[in-house]
């Protein structure tokens, strides 16, 4: 004899079957950035643009300063006028430059990242813990790192990225991100 299949959410309901006799389902299928901005208004991007961009430079720097949850980083873009070099570096220390404020894209949303971020020129004060990630870009280039939403920074953890090596030129970095409860499924 078969037995009813409760939902799971305790709401009393119990799930269905087709007439071909297959379980109706649904599932959420679009990245984890998608139902951040829907659902809790927390995706973000951060536009750094550096029009003089010297080797050596950090030119983004993010902080999750959240103390509730952590910040998934999607992908992070690179630009530049010049063939470039770029790293991307866990950091500490305390930054120096100009501070930048992400924009939410969810546009019905009022949220604001909870972040330390800074760029549009050299970033200053900043000590490295360990490379993550390298990326090279032709001039008038493009290039993209994609995180998938893997790479997480922890409260109070950090990154930059450092325009590694190129002639001092015009670059920028897009970088998009979100936020997500820590401990939430």
């Amino acid at each position: 004899m078969s037995q009813p299949i409760k939902d799971g959410g305790g709401t009393g309901r119990l799930a269905t079957v087709s007439s071909f006799f297959r379980l109706n389902v649904s599932a959420k299928t679009n990245p984890r950035t998608f139902y951040a901005s829907r659902d809790e208004g927390q995706t973000f991007n951060a536009i750094s643009v550096d029009t003089s961009a010297d080797a050596g430079d950090y030119i983004w720097y993010l902080k999750n300063t959240s103390s509730t949850r952590n910040l998934y980083i999607k992908h992070i873009e690179f630009h530049g006028v010049n063939a470039s070099k770029w790293a991307v570096y866990e950091v500490t220390g305390t930054p120096t430059g100009t501070s930048i404020v992400p924009s939410n894209i969810n546009l019905g949303s009022s949220n604001l990242a909870e972040t330390d971020c800074y760029g549009n020129g050299a970033i200053g004060g900043l000590t490295q813990v360990k490379i993550i990630g390298t990326h090279r870009t032709d001039a008038l280039g493009e290039g993209e790192m994609s995180y998938e939403d893997a790479l997480i920074l922890a409260p109070n953890s950090a990154i930059a990225v450092q325009y590694v090596d190129g002639a001092t030129g015009g670059a920028e970095i897009d970088g998009f991100f979100h936020f997500e409860t820590i401990g939430a499924k």
